[in-house]
């Protein structure tokens, strides 16, 4: 880990890479949750009968989505924290 007078090593860009990657996936992790979300609002259009998919519909985005919007925003903190930390000027 970089000290206060030394240059950020390999293993503080590795981490930051880690870090970078993780928040890429759940992203896309993400966008699949929505893509389903429109799926399923597509059903509810074509037959609104359905009430099953009605109350699926209703409870949207959902909990898994929820989740994972709040692991990206702690994700993106952590990350900029460990930028300032690294590159303090």
């Amino acid at each position: 880990m970089a000290d206060d007078d030394s240059q950020p090593t390999d293993e503080d860009f590795a981490l930051v890479d880690r870090l970078l990657g993780e928040l890429m996936v759940k992203h896309l992790e993400m966008a699949s949750l929505v893509g389903e979300y429109r799926d399923l609002i597509e059903e509810v259009r074509e037959r609104p009968w359905d009430h099953e998919r009605r109350n699926l519909v209703r409870n949207l985005p959902g909990a898994r989505y929820n989740v994972s919007a709040t692991f990206t925003r702690e994700q993106a903190l952590r990350i900029e924290g460990e930028l300032r930390r690294l590159f303090k000027d």
